[in-house]
């Protein structure tokens, strides 16, 4: 029986980190070290993979486990997030710049609320999950600072950016989740050499792969969605021609 209850623990222990994570990476955008508060926010990204993994390895899912990860994501993803992009680069706008961190934070919320009532329906996540969302904002800002860009001539990039992300998360946009993947027999093989490429090229470059992998998961859901569409607009056409012969 203790050995379930410390089972149960640990994916909750991973969780408690990514909240953490989240609010340390507060502290840091409010002293103005936003390079570590980025940083933050990728960690905090790590630790909520972890938990759920953890968890489905252990089989020690429960209702609670869903509803601190879901108050954890809301702080590390939607908060900090907001916060660092605000004090970061849309501070100095004003009014627009709170509209749009706020809007970050509250779409943020609404996809939480989405995903957990409808997580058990679908497979694939419907719009862009927060942490995806929170990765893109601070491999925005990994970036910039590497290669020293003066951002402050980039504060309609950032605004734009804030928007478009705010609208990936609430669309409904399907994104593929890897989660429910079942790795066996040579396809294990090859895909875990996948990732260990992909580890090494992000230890290796990580200002250049972390937002390069960010941006393109960001864009795989609408990329697909254009595919689908044109897939479905060819098959209509040659139904069109069967019928017309």
């Amino acid at each position: 029986m203790k050995q379930k209850n410390a089972l149960y623990i640990l994916p909750n222990l991973f969780t408690t980190a990514n909240m953490l994570s989240g609010f340390y990476s507060i502290i840091e955008s409010y002293q103005g070290d936003y390079l570590t508060a980025a940083w933050l926010l990728i960690l905090a990204v790590v630790f909520d993979n972890l938990d759920g993994k953890i968890a489905r390895l252990t089989h020690c899912e429960s209702r609670f486990g869903v509803e601190y990860d879901s108050l954890s994501d809301l702080v590390s993803f939607g908060v900090a997030p907001a916060f660092l992009m605000y004090t970061f680069a849309l501070s100095d706008m004003g009014r627009i710049g709170v509209i749009a961190a706020s809007l970050f934070l509250l779409t943020g919320a609404l996809r939480l609320a989405r995903f957990n009532v409808i997580t058990t329906k679908t497979i694939d996540f419907v719009g862009l999950p927060i942490p995806g969302g929170a990765i893109i904002i601070a491999s925005i800002i990994l970036a910039i600072l590497h290669f020293n860009i003066e951002y402050k001539d980039y504060k309609i990039f950032f605004l734009v950016s804030v928007y478009v992300i705010s609208f990936l998360m609430i669309s409904t946009i399907k994104y593929r989740s890897f989660k429910k993947v079942k790795l066996d027999g040579r396809i294990s093989i090859r895909v875990f050499a996948l990732i260990l490429l992909i580890l090494s090229l992000v230890i290796y470059k990580p200002y250049i792969f972390v937002p390069l992998i960010g941006l393109s998961y960001a864009l795989s859901g609408p990329i697909e969605l254009i595919i689908k569409f044109f897939k479905k607009g060819r098959v209509n056409h040659e139904l069109q021609d069967s019928k017309n012969i």
